[in-house]
C-alpha cells in the first residue's frame, strides 16, 4: 500500500506522517509539502491513500481541487481530509468527491 502525506506545514508535515506511520507502518509512506510532488509520484508509482489538508495554503479549496487531480490519476484512492475547518464547511463538495474519511486536527 502506496500513502501520500501532503501539507504545506514541515511541522504539519511530520506529524502526519508519524501519525500515518503509527497506523500503517506496513505501508510506504511518501511525505510531501508540494501537491505537484505528490501528483507526479502518485503518476509514475501509484498512491492507494492520500491523506491531505483541505486548507493546502493559496486558498481554502486548494486541498479539494487537489485531491480531484489525484482522482484523475487513480479514481480509486482513498482520500482523508485532515483540517481545522467543520465538515459542514465542505460537505457538499466532500459528497460530491465520495472521500473516505475526515479529520479534525
Amino acid at each position: 500500500m502506496i500513502i501520500s502525506c501532503v501539507d504545506r506545514s514541515p511541522i504539519g508535515l511530520w506529524d502526519l506522517n508519524n501519525r500515518v506511520k503509527a497506523i500503517r507502518p506496513d505501508a510506504t509512506i511518501n511525505a510531501f509539502r508540494d501537491p505537484e510532488k505528490a501528483l507526479l509520484q502518485a503518476k509514475e508509482e501509484g498512491c492507494d491513500v492520500l491523506v491531505t489538508e483541505i486548507d493546502l495554503g493559496c486558498s481554502e479549496r486548494e486541498g479539494l481541487d487537489f485531491a480531484r487531480r489525484m482522482q484523475a490519476i487513480n479514481p480509486k484512492v482513498n482520500i482523508i481530509f485532515v483540517t481545522v475547518y467543520s465538515e459542514s464547511d465542505f460537505a457538499r463538495d466532500v459528497i460530491q468527491m465520495r472521500i473516505s474519511g475526515f479529520v479534525r486536527k
